[in-house]
């Protein structure tokens, strides 16, 4: 299989699989305590949990790097500050996500929906200022109705409250 080949294949699935995680995990999390869900640490640990799928293409890639290269193929490829890096990450990833969950068990759907907007108008501010990422006038509709669209909701969200929440 050609290089380009397998970067444009990975591509593609990290793509589908991001587009899963960040549409249905909110959506299951929200369905999980509504129907009487009550362990934080397993809705948590469920969102996290997600990174072994990374595998699958890690062990593609070092499969196919074992035919291409022999017996010189190196298992890691990192160095061991950015192991490290990562594992740190990871750690403060986690706790964002029992921090998500707490927050998705205690509070209505219209204010969850407003602060997950916030969280994407700063994605968005922070890209720009950041990373110096140009909006088009298409990722600027998009994100304004990503954000109008929660607003809506709480506007009209009376009855939203799940059972021994805030």
């Amino acid at each position: 299989m050609e290089p380009n080949t397998m970067k444009t294949l990975l591509l593609f699935l990290s793509s589908i699989l991001l587009l899963l995680g960040f549409s249905a995990g909110p959506l299951i999390t929200r369905l999980y305590f509504i129907y009487g869900g009550k362990t934080l640490w397993l809705s948590s640990t469920l969102q996290t949990s997600g990174f072994l799928l990374i595998l699958i293409p890690l062990s593609i890639s070092y499969i196919h790097r074992r035919k291409t290269q022999a017996s010189r193929a190196k298992l890691f490829t990192l160095s061991p500050f950015l192991i490290l890096s990562s594992s740190f990450v990871g750690l403060i990833i986690g706790t964002s996500d029992y921090f998500y969950a707490y927050g998705s068990a205690r509070l209505p759907v219209s204010t969850a929906s407003l602060i997950y907007a916030s969280q994407l108008a700063f994605t968005a501010a922070f890209a720009y200022v950041l990373v110096k990422q140009k909006f088009s006038p298409y990722s600027v509709n998009t994100i304004v109705l990503l954000i109008v669209g929660p607003v809506v909701l709480a506007l009209h969200g009376s009855s939203d409250r799940p059972e021994g929440g805030v």
